[in-house]
């Protein structure tokens, strides 16, 4: 069994703060953020994750105490002048939902991560999951990072940024270890509704893994370039929240590929801490779970 004290993980993204509105009510403030989503999740496989995201200046008040309780080093949070993004998700009837941004771009750019942010320590890590932000602080980090670390790089995007970027996006994509799109990005990057064809083109652009992610239809794996694409399954669940579905799909994939360079069992992961996710708003599921977990972490043969 591998040893889960052996493996570090980065997580690095944004902290937020999210309403979802189901049928027209809205729910309370939750705390929310790729990164917290993405560190909790791995919290779950792995004993060294560490969080690097920015911090606003209204902060709900025991976030960050709630993260380090489970075990999340917050060490070195670079902090910014201005309010923690927040951000209304609306859940409509046939299963969508939409997403409003209660902040600039400027300003969630701002309280994105640049390469001044990481530390010397960060790029000793076993492996570094970049998460969805502002697409400018993603492409100064891809190459910034290839360059400086021999960490395992995961790189997840967001869907809003990929009109009119398509080739930086590419070029980013191949400077990535492990790439993992949602099914709407993908199609959207590779120009086809061919998820098979869509993987091995991020395959042939340079990223040794890929996983698409789909939500409740699972995911597909390309678990090596020229390897067949795998489809794995997810099990349907009722969503609270499915806010932080995907990132917490990534956490847990990064940290379980990590322990055992196994694309399946990550992603069997990945679904499993999606699932614990969505099962409450915010964060609360996923520090919970990592509660009720024993500090040797889940063991994986």
């Amino acid at each position: 069994m591998p040893d889960t004290k052996a493996f570090t993980l980065v997580c690095i993204g944004n902290l937020t703060v999210d309403v979802a509105v189901h049928g027209g009510v809205p729910s309370e403030p939750a705390m929310g953020g790729d990164a917290a989503y993405a560190a909790l999740a791995a919290r779950l496989h792995l004993d060294d994750v560490r969080m690097l995201a920015p911090v606003g200046t209204d902060l709900p008040h025991g976030v960050l105490d709630s993260l380090v309780d489970a075990g999340v080093s917050i060490d070195g949070l670079p902090h910014r002048d201005l309010p923690t993004v927040r951000n209304v998700v609306t859940y409509l009837a046939d299963g969508s939902r939409s997403w409003d941004m209660l902040a600039s771009g400027e300003d969630f750019d701002r309280l994105s991560v640049y390469p001044a942010d990481v530390d010397a320590h960060a790029l000793t890590a076993s492996g570094i999951l970049v998460s969805a932000m502002s697409l400018e602080s993603q492409l100064a980090l891809g190459p910034w990072l290839r360059e400086r670390t021999d960490a395992t790089i995961y790189l997840d995007l967001q869907e809003d940024y990929l009109d009119g970027n398509r080739e930086a996006l590419l070029e980013l994509v191949g400077l990535c270890d492990v790439f993992l799109p949602s099914e709407v990005e993908a199609v959207n990057l590779a120009a086809t509704d061919d998820l098979a064809a869509a993987a091995r083109l991020f395959a042939e652009r340079g990223a040794s893994v890929v996983v698409i992610k789909r939500a409740e239809k699972g995911c597909v794996v390309l678990a090596a370039p020229g390897a067949d694409v795998i489809e794995v399954p997810a099990t349907a669940v009722t969503a609270v929240d499915s806010t932080g579905a995907g990132d917490a799909f990534c956490g847990a994939f990064a940290a379980v590929h990590l322990l055992t360079g196994d694309p399946i069992a990550a992603a069997e992961a990945g679904a499993a801490a999606a699932r614990v996710a969505i099962g409450s708003f915010g964060i609360d599921g996923l520090l919970a779970a990592v509660a009720s977990t024993p500090s040797t972490r889940t063991e994986v043969d």
